[in-house]
């Protein structure tokens, strides 16, 4: 009883009366104690869900949620009288009439420690909230051992520990208002399981906004902050419990004058009835945009912009309460999925079926739309999952997908370059090439095996052909004779040029097949390639966020795309206006939309019909499609998916013509785009001032004896009379194996300055 009546009359002395009205040394040595526990109370920012939002309409729409604490703070404003009342009324209905702690309270809950028992209730808000922040810290920690720890700090059922609450409450009331303090203690009070604060309770327990809460619902949710384990009424079981709580709470309100006679009847003859209303977490609830929000998930998780390492950017989606505005255009998507949906199944009886299609802004590296043929799900089952085939293996993709001949691109771009022309007509054979053929960063590649390169079409395909022609049909043989008159690390090079890189990492192969797409990349990189050409040659790199506001209203700085000039505007000119012969008359004639927008691109298909792709753009936007297996090989032109309406049929291989169109069509109603292109400069078509001839493309002269050169001294004869020159095929002849037999156009013959003669040296 001695130690009772110090702690008691040092609570009076402090809470109630000054220090010095008191007398004795116990008292004054009592009062001491007290005065020596802490005073300054550090509250960190609340736990809060990080939200993700695309757009529809032009509004901002949640697309996902993510958290460990379920929890919104709200402002004052949001706080009702009915919520306050209800507070008041379940937890200390004197709060605005004593200070931060109640005197009469303390005393019972020491008795009742000293006689064995658990502290019991009669904490003032003020302390409870007290006791609120110390779990909320302790819950903050990264261990398990160190959070059960603090927590265990937080609840110790000890006088000490109340001793401790109660010193801080009282400070916290110098410091701050009631109702500050009220409104802390709504925001950060526990709900049940993982949800936290008025505003997350009202949400998930009734469907509404703490705002919006009736009296009877109020009453409900406040009634479960005394054991949130057997009064939150997501658990009919609890029902009955929370009832008598809440009739409880809304006795005392009646009594107190919070209600009126009338208000209290309704409420009590009310029953509880919840609207339980999940939370959109994760990114299996965003629904089509399930692979782009994890797409940007993953670039949270790899970017120093949200945290200086990856522990605290996976602790700061969790909790941060960022709102995170992303690129994507949800009603796009859900046209997009709508195309997907028509003409790729989710599966197949006859091989692993998967599809791809991603969408980007050219100039801006926005990402548009990104969809698949599978459902987001981790759930097992062959509709569903959940790697990300649009993207690189860092951001939630594959290891990564063969792109065939889209990957020609850098090639023709190469040739460009170096001063070689778009007429200019090379050997397009099918054949089998030793590796010292070809330039491997400046030396012959001696480390590569003989590459035997076909062509789709067999030799229906082989002899002559421009660049425009190979281009346009996807030619084989003629992007290898290419490739020999180039070096192949400057091709890689191109490629990296334009952000092409390997989905896994690294640095793309630079070996003769490389030419022909053998590299492993994501469909995201190739379509931020294609964007370059159709921005005259400038690359901007992908981005998903537009925007990220903190919890305080502040903004994150975010990751930007940053755009690089990757080639000369010319030479992306002159290859868009091969890439267009694509679409006119080769392997994608039937691919243009009917909105009469002037759209080039590229068509690609690997070893086996594993693989096909189709990238196409706009002045506006760039839609990269692949269509293959996911797990194994199979030949797609030999398995039907469905009819493909663009006039190519059934087979599994066409499907990525109607994928593309039916996307892109969607895209071009939004965006637009310009429906004329500028024409390459004449050089670029017929030879120009790269060359040590006249400056005149019109200009005519005779092409030169070069008969019986080695193949260096033809070129340097070809370029010193003005002509760019290629190599076509080994002809048979008497002259020694690699002297120059002829030339097309003839020797002797007139032809204008700057094209490009082909020479054929001797087999031998």
């Amino acid at each position: 009883m001695i130690a009772v009546a110090v702690i008691a009359g040092v609570m009076v002395a402090v809470a109630v009366t000054p220090a010095i009205a008191l007398t004795g040394t116990t008292a004054k040595n009592g009062i001491g104690l007290f005065e020596d526990l802490p005073t300054d109370l550090k509250i960190a920012p609340l736990d809060q869900k990080t939200k993700i939002y695309a757009k529809s309409g032009g509004k901002d729409v949640l697309l996902a949620s993510f958290y460990t604490q379920d929890r919104e703070v709200i402002p004052w404003s949001d706080i009702t009288p009915t919520v306050k009342n209800a507070t008041l009324a379940a937890e200390d209905v004197r709060f605005y009439s004593h200070g931060g702690v109640d005197p009469t309270g303390i005393l019972r809950a020491t008795v009742a420690d000293l006689l064995g028992r658990n502290v019991q209730g009669a904490s003032t808000i003020t302390q409870q909230y007290v006791k609120n922040v110390c779990v909320q810290e302790a819950e903050q920690l990264h261990t398990t051992a160190e959070v059960q720890k603090a927590y265990n700090v937080c609840v110790d059922p000890s006088v000490g520990r109340k001793l401790r609450e109660a010193r801080l409450a009282i400070a916290l009331e110098k410091k701050y208002t009631k109702d500050q303090i009220l409104l802390g203690y709504l925001n950060i009070a526990p709900f049940g399981g993982r949800v936290y604060g008025i505003q997350s309770a009202a949400q998930y327990y009734y469907g509404v906004d703490a705002k919006k809460l009736s009296v009877a619902q109020a009453a409900s949710l406040l009634a479960m902050v005394n054991n949130p384990n057997v009064l939150r009424i997501d658990d009919k079981a609890n029902i009955g419990p929370n009832t008598i709580r809440r009739n409880y709470i809304l006795g005392n309100e009646l009594n107190h004058r919070l209600i009126t006679q009338t208000q209290y009847y309704a409420a009590v003859n009310t029953p509880v009835k919840p609207n339980i209303t999940e939370p959109k977490t994760g990114c299996q609830a965003a629904g089509v945009a399930g692979y782009f929000c994890d797409y940007v998930v993953n670039t949270v998780l790899n970017s120093k912009a949200f945290g200086k390492d990856q522990d605290t950017r996976y602790a700061n989606l969790q909790s941060a309460g960022w709102k995170i505005y992303t690129t994507l255009d949800l009603d796009l998507e859900k046209k997009a999925q709508t195309v997907m949906n028509t003409y790729i199944p989710k599966h197949s009886n006859v091989f692993d079926v998967g599809s791809a299609a991603i969408s980007v802004e050219v100039g801006t590296g926005r990402i548009v739309t990104m969809v698949q043929n599978k459902n987001y799900d981790s759930n097992a089952g062959r509709d569903n999952l959940t790697v990300n085939l649009n993207t690189d293996f860092a951001y939630g993709g594959s290891s990564g997908l063969q792109p065939g001949s889209t990957y020609k691109l850098f090639t023709l771009v190469d040739w460009l370059k170096t001063g070689h022309t778009l007429n200019a007509e090379v050997n397009s054979d099918q054949r089998t090439i030793p590796a010292t053929d070809f330039t491997q960063c400046g030396r012959p590649d001696t480390v590569d095996k003989p590459w035997s390169v076909g062509n789709d079409e067999g030799t229906s395909e082989n002899g002559l052909h421009s660049v425009t022609q190979a281009t346009a049909m996807s030619i084989n043989g003629a992007f290898a004779t290419m490739g020999e008159q180039l070096d192949l690390c400057d091709i890689r090079k191109t490629a990296e040029s334009f952000d092409v890189h390997p989905a896994k990492g690294g640095r793309l192969e630079d070996n003769p097949s490389s030419i022909i797409g053998t590299n492993y990349v994501s469909p995201l990189s190739m379509a931020t390639a294609y964007a370059g050409i159709a921005n005259n040659g400038r690359t901007c790199t992908p981005v998903a966020i537009d925007k990220v506001v903190k919890a305080d209203g502040s903004t994150l700085p975010v990751p930007k795309s940053t755009c690089r000039q990757s080639v000369d505007p010319q030479v992306a000119i002159a290859a868009a206006y091969a890439l267009r012969a694509v679409m006119q008359s080769g392997t994608a004639s039937g691919d243009n939309t009917s909105d009469g927008l002037y759209e080039f691109g590229k068509t690609g298909t690997t070893d086996g019909n594993a693989n096909t792709w189709m990238i196409g753009t706009t002045s506006k936007v760039t839609t990269a499609v692949w269509v293959g297996n996911i797990t194994g090989y199979q030949d797609l032109r030999q398995t039907d998916l469905g009819y493909c309406p663009a006039g190519y049929g059934s087979r599994a291989a066409v499907q990525r013509h109607c994928l593309w169109k039916g996307i892109q069509t969607a895209v071009n109603k939004v965006y637009g785009g310009a429906t004329t292109w500028p024409q390459p400069e004449s050089k670029y078509l017929y030879g120009g001032s790269s060359f040590s001839a006249p400056d005149t493309a019109t200009a005519t002269g005779t092409v030169p004896n070069v008969q019986g050169m080695s193949k260096s001294a033809a070129e340097q004869a070809l370029v010193s009379a003005g002509y760019a020159w290629a190599i076509g095929a080994p002809v048979s002849s008497s002259l020694p194996a690699g002297e120059i037999v002829s030339t097309s156009p003839a020797i002797g013959s007139s032809a204008p300055q700057h094209t490009e003669v082909t020479i054929f040296p001797s087999s031998g």
